[in-house]
């Protein structure tokens, strides 16, 4: 299926139990990680005979920026066998984990090496306080090859008064105590709205800065290929922080791409020019629910 680079960045609304058409609406393109490609929808009878595969998704999938309508979400789809080549998936969102609400479906979604493969979505138009299901699908040679389930949930209404429960993780624990960490994330099961990342795994400890290009995105790999984060990463929506940024630190040009391709984030920085803004801070018109972030 050939790829068509019509679309760098938009955005997709989910409808209730309706599927988006393969090329949305202008109105509907805002702010998308990834590049629309010739697609079609799935019939019932294909949907139900979606395999497992999880070999072409080596690190798993992702959520991340939990909005009171919207979340942005992530995967890296890679051929085993051949591993240059750029997939084209169809991304689904539904309100169960059989995928039998589905509020949204987006074909012809391509990953590219230019992004190592790596594939973001940002989808609107959902509704607050609400657990949603998502997968990543291709085809492979008439069979529909599924991606490990992920489950995200969006943030309250803005006028919402409720309690919010997550976690404050730090790297620096993830990497001296990674698996306990994980562990212990996971056992919280239904109670935790997001996890507040501070920091990133691999800027943190000095060694990113002195590694080529493609040893930082091997290391970006290795990181996420890990089974215990990969479980994480598919039970929680994240919202991260940065610390340290400084010039100078490492954290300049392709590093900065490097590692916001492995984060299920919207790209701040390409929005306000390099600055060394958080990237998680929200817009003004997306008025932060979540916790203040200084200028």
């Amino acid at each position: 299926m050939r790829c068509v680079p019509s679309f760098s960045s938009g955005s997709f609304q989910a409808r209730p139990e309706v599927a988006v058409p393969a090329f949305p609406p202008h109105s509907s393109v805002l702010t998308c990680l990834a590049t629309p490609a010739e697609g079609r929808l799935l019939e019932p009878g294909e949907l139900s005979a979606v395999e497992d595969g999880s070999a072409y998704f080596p690190q798993s999938v992702a959520s991340g920026e939990p909005g009171a309508d919207g979340v942005v979400l992530w995967t890296r789809a890679v051929d085993p066998s051949h591993p240059g080549t750029p997939l084209v998936l169809t991304l689904q969102v539904a309100r169960d984990e059989h995928f039998a609400h589905r509020v949204l479906e987006v074909p012809g979604l391509c990953t590219t090496p230019a992004r190592d493969h790596t594939l973001k979505v940002r989808v609107t138009n959902l509704a607050p306080s609400t657990r949603y299901h998502y997968r990543f699908i291709l085809e492979r040679d008439g069979r529909y090859l599924g991606s490990p389930q992920g489950r995200t949930r969006t943030g309250p209404a803005l006028a919402s008064n409720g309690p919010l429960h997550f976690v404050v993780v730090s790297y620096r624990d993830l990497l001296g105590h990674g698996d306990d960490t994980c562990r212990r994330l996971l056992r919280h099961e239904e109670d935790l709205d997001f996890i507040l990342l501070l920091g990133d795994s691999l800027h943190e400890d000095g060694s990113f800065s002195g590694l080529t290009a493609r040893a930082r995105r091997e290391s970006c790999r290795a990181w996420r290929t890990h089974p215990v984060m990969r479980q994480v990463h598919a039970h929680y929506p994240f919202l991260v922080l940065w610390e340290g940024l400084v010039p100078g630190s490492g954290w300049e040009g392709s590093t900065r791409r490097i590692l916001c391709d492995y984060l299920p984030i919207r790209p701040s920085w390409e929005v306000f020019a390099g600055r060394l803004h958080p990237v998680a801070r929200p817009s003004r018109r997306e008025r932060p629910w979540l916790l203040p972030v200084a200028a």
